[in-house]
């Protein structure tokens, strides 16, 4: 059964929030940075900002979290947390590489205006670990001194991103140790994802998932050694985490990946523009599957719901349900029938099973809920 501290984690994590881009700029050159090719060295005008906080706050979100390229070099950086705290928002979140918090006053200021939680993208807990990664000289002692003055702040929530990565999967114990030792108790633990530069660097970044599992789960058991640690993971294939189901990504933050390619995947729909990055990069992303889907849907203009596993079916089976697409398909609609009747998760024992070449597994909220367990493959003839 899922723990009791994961289902309040991920019922905080439903609760309306709005993601604001500050910048597209940032003083880290990461090896992975997906967000490359948008990091044109530009701000958000500081009157558009005010339209987003104030659209957000009647949209009913009560959590902000500012994000960009790199948020706190925005010039009004201090002045839009102020004006979000006046605006209703309860919560102002920023994600940051923390190195302007070295600088006392300015998180001083931040704080006197309302900032209430920090993400600090901490991806190596040495310093030749950490600007390997970075690609900046000096930035693990800048960061670093941002992340102390932080956890000297009373009343701030501090949690981590780690970027799980060729570079550091093997570390990956170590780093969380690291800074469990420090008091910090959250951990965001993402798998790199192909673009920008991550793509541009896939050499040094990609690693084989599978055979990294024991490091990767040595980090994981970690949930076992200290009761308050929250770990949650974003992006890391499901089926690598049979063990660990209480890990596996609530399946609404694929909204948000859609959304985030949303231009690319209508001009699929109006103009059957396949998407640049398919085929290629497919192997390495986390909508893999519903991009596949996508254009079946486009070319055969209907598609059914998949069968539960074969060890799962009792009795007979009944017709499965069909999404028709209509002269415009509607992605979110999709996204919801993908998420009902699509997205289904095998077991890596399933390739084992005689049935594993027709058995498509399970829906990926009953493995959320059961865990892996509920499949039982049968040995090969």
């Amino acid at each position: 059964m899922i723990k009791s501290k994961f289902l309040k984690r991920n019922q905080a994590a439903e609760k309306p929030k709005y993601w604001l881009r500050l910048t597209r700029l940032c003083n880290n050159n990461c090896v992975f940075c997906l967000d490359k090719e948008n990091r044109k060295g530009t701000i958000v005008k500081f009157s558009e900002i005010k339209a987003e906080v104030k659209k957000a706050r009647k949209q009913g979100s009560d959590k902000l979290i500012l994000s960009g390229g790199e948020p706190t070099l925005h010039p009004d950086y201090l002045e839009i947390i102020r004006f979000a705290r006046q605006a209703g928002f309860r919560e102002i979140q920023t994600v940051t590489n923390g190195r302007m918090f070295a600088y006392r006053n300015f998180l001083k200021k931040a704080l006197e205006n309302g900032l209430t939680e920090t993400t600090f993208s901490f991806h190596g807990h040495t310093r030749e670990l950490y600007e390997k990664q970075s690609g900046i000289k000096g930035s693990y002692e800048q960061a670093f001194t941002g992340l102390t003055n932080v956890l000297n702040s009373k009343g701030l929530i501090v949690n981590i991103d780690i970027v799980i990565n060729k570079i550091n999967y093997r570390y990956l114990d170590k780093v969380i140790k690291f800074f469990l030792r420090l008091g910090i108790r959250e951990f965001d633990l993402l798998q790199v994802v192909p673009f920008g530069s991550a793509w541009d660097n896939r050499d040094k970044v990609f690693y084989n998932l599978e055979k990294a599992l024991p490091f990767i789960k040595k980090a994981f058991s970690l949930q076992h050694q200290y009761p308050d640690i929250y770990l949650w993971t974003n992006r890391l294939p499901a089926q690598y985490l049979e063990g660990f189901e209480e890990l596996i990504q609530h399946p609404v933050k694929l909204y948000d990946e859609i959304r985030g390619r949303k231009k690319i995947l209508e001009r699929f729909i109006d103009r059957k523009v396949l998407m640049r990055c398919y085929d290629k990069q497919c192997p390495y992303c986390y909508i893999e599957n519903f991009c596949k889907d996508l254009i079946e849907l486009r070319r055969a203009k209907r598609l059914a719901a998949r069968e539960p596993a074969v060890c799962l079916r009792k009795g007979s089976v009944h017709p499965p349900k069909v999404f028709l697409a209509a002269k415009r398909i509607d992605l979110e609609k999709f996204l919801d029938f993908y998420i009902e009747h699509r997205y289904f998760l095998k077991s890596l024992r399933c390739r084992n099973c005689r049935d594993d070449g027709r058995c498509e597994g399970a829906p990926i909220n009953l493995i959320r809920k059961k865990g892996f367990r509920i499949l039982s493959p049968s040995r090969k003839k």
